[in-house]
C-alpha cells in the first residue's frame, strides 16, 4: 500500500471509531485515549497528525467532498442548480455522519468544509449559470451559510424533499436576489 493510500486509511479509521463513540455520547465527553483505543492507533499516532477531533472531521469531511466533486459530471461547467443537487445527493448518502455532526454541533466543520470545495469551484470557474457575485467580499461567507442552513434542516427533517428540488430551490434563491 503506497503512503497516501495508507494515510486515508488511517484516517478513514480514526474517523469511523470517533463517529462510533458519538453514536454512544457527546464528542465532548469522548477522550483521546478512548478514541485511539477504538481506532486502534497509538496516542502518538493522534498527536502526530491532530490537534483535535475537529480536525479529524475536518480532514475526512474534505475528502468526502473531494469524491462529490469527482463524481460531478466530465463537463467544464456545472449549472448551480445540479452542482447543489450533487451536493444534496451526497449529504443524504452521509445522513448518519450529518446527523451526528449536527447533534454535537460541528456546524461550523460543514461550512468550512463547504466553503473550501466551493471555493476550489470558483478558482476552477466549474460553476456555470452563476452571477459574477462569486468573487465579492463575503459572498462566499453568505452563500455557504445559506447551503448549510438549509442542509441542517433539510436532514433534522428526515430529508422530505429531494435533492433535486433542493438543488433547484438554493439556484432559484440565488440567481434570483435582486441587487
Amino acid at each position: 500500500m503506497n503512503p497516501q493510500d495508507r494515510k486515508q486509511q488511517n484516517l478513514t479509521t480514526i474517523y469511523r471509531a470517533l463517529l462510533e463513540l458519538m453514536m454512544q455520547k457527546p464528542m465532548a465527553t469522548i477522550s483521546i485515549t478512548e478514541l485511539c483505543h477504538r481506532a486502534q492507533v497509538s496516542r502518538t499516532y493522534f498527536y502526530r497528525h491532530y490537534q483535535s477531533f475537529d480536525q479529524i472531521i475536518i480532514a475526512y469531511q474534505t475528502q468526502n467532498m473531494l469524491s462529490y466533486l469527482r463524481r460531478l459530471p466530465r463537463i467544464s461547467q456545472v449549472e448551480l442548480a445540479d452542482l447543489m443537487m450533487y451536493y444534496f445527493e451526497n449529504t443524504k448518502l452521509e445522513a448518519e455522519t450529518y446527523q451526528l455532526l449536527i447533534k454535537n454541533g460541528q456546524l461550523d466543520v460543514l461550512l468550512q468544509t463547504f466553503q473550501t470545495v466551493f471555493q476550489l469551484l470558483i478558482k476552477q470557474d466549474r460553476i456555470g449559470g452563476h452571477s459574477s457575485r462569486l468573487n465579492e467580499p463575503y459572498y462566499l461567507e453568505y452563500f455557504s451559510g445559506a447551503v448549510i442552513n438549509i442542509t441542517v434542516n433539510w436532514v433534522k427533517r428526515g430529508f422530505v424533499e429531494s435533492p433535486r428540488y433542493l438543488g433547484q430551490l438554493v439556484a432559484r434563491f440565488t440567481l434570483n436576489q435582486a441587487m
